[in-house]
């Protein structure tokens, strides 16, 4: 602890011994009041009982009062100097921003529900993390962008499934753009996906969880390798979760287990056991970037003492007063 105002603290404590040195020592300025008396053979009153109690008692209500002053001047001192702690401390902030990237593609209708849900789950096991959904069939929409409202996520991935298992086409308008002769263009999702992490002067862990069964059909922009790479330059880490019924795709397995680990990320397969736990782990363990925030010094009155010392005077004043119209 430290006082605020030390210059204050140094003057009242240089007043106060001046005022003691005065009050105890014999001075030129301190003489014997005009009111005094003079008594002879004083003596043989020192030795009544009755004066012996009384001057006990006498002393005992002075030294009261002195040590009642004391306090009271002591916490004076330390109020009116303000008593104070500091605590400082570096925030510690998590930067990490989640890209759910999910393919709403034909193949993918009966498992878009599950996975939504399977997003959701993800979510909760997460904290602190930004995350923004964004679909794609040969063409990439984003549900919502990054945020930390997790309120509002699960709401938004409640409503994605829901519109999913109703088979709202509605829901996914704007996903699939021209003749329809392409579509699950797992490539160009995944660079539509990592285009969508924003901030991109600040050093930020960033990761995707992408979803598709892996089964493209028409010519894309960029390979699932080049994806792949794109990512790994954007320093994107790829989680990857297939379909169940994706391993009778000849390579479909094993593209996207290659594309996803090339970034550091890993493949499950939806709704197998610890699938949404080891994701949500992987992404925990991310090394998340630190604010480049100061310390933040938070400066704190500790006016305890001073009141504990000026509040123990006012009591001595009060009992000695007692104490002597007893």
């Amino acid at each position: 602890m430290e006082l605020k105002w030390t210059w204050l603290a140094i003057t009242l404590t240089v007043i106060v011994l001046a005022w003691l040195v005065v009050w105890l020592f014999p001075t030129p300025f301190r003489r014997t009041p005009r009111n005094a008396v003079l008594v002879a053979h004083a003596a043989r009153l020192r030795r009544i009982p009755r004066f012996r109690v009384l001057a006990r008692r006498r002393e005992f209500e002075m030294l009261a009062r002195v040590v009642a002053v004391l306090f009271l001047l002591g916490g004076t001192i330390l109020l009116s100097s303000r008593l104070t702690s500091t605590d400082s401390h570096q925030p510690d902030v998590s930067n990490r921003d989640i890209m759910l990237c999910l393919d709403v593609s034909g193949s993918m209708t009966e498992y878009d529900e599950e996975l939504a849900r399977e997003f959701a789950k993800i979510s909760e096991g997460l904290d602190g993390e930004r995350i923004g959904l964004t679909i794609w069939h040969n063409a990439s929409v984003t549900v919502f962008p990054l945020t930390d409202d997790y309120d509002f996520v699960l709401e938004q991935l409640e409503t994605a499934a829901d519109k999913f298992a109703s088979y709202d086409y509605d829901y996914v308008a704007g996903t699939l753009v021209g003749n329809g002769n392409s579509g699950s263009l797992i490539s160009d999702g995944l660079v539509s996906c990592v285009d969508r992490f924003d901030r991109p002067d600040e050093e930020r862990g960033r990761a995707i969880v992408l979803a598709s069964d892996n089964d493209p059909q028409g010519k894309p922009i960029f390979t699932l390798p080049e994806a792949s790479d794109y990512a790994a330059e954007h320093d994107v880490v790829v989680y990857g979760l297939g379909t169940r019924e994706m391993s009778v795709l000849p390579g479909a397995v094993e593209g996207f287990t290659s594309a996803v680990e090339n970034t550091g990320g890993t493949f499950s397969v939806m709704g197998s056991d610890g699938s949404t736990n080891s994701i949500a782990e992987g992404i925990n363990e991310l090394e998340a970037a630190r604010s480049k925030e100061p310390a933040r010094v938070t400066v704190i009155d500790e006016p305890a003492l001073g009141t504990g010392l000026v509040s123990a005077g006012v009591l001595l004043v009060v009992l000695a007063g007692i104490r002597r119209r007893a």
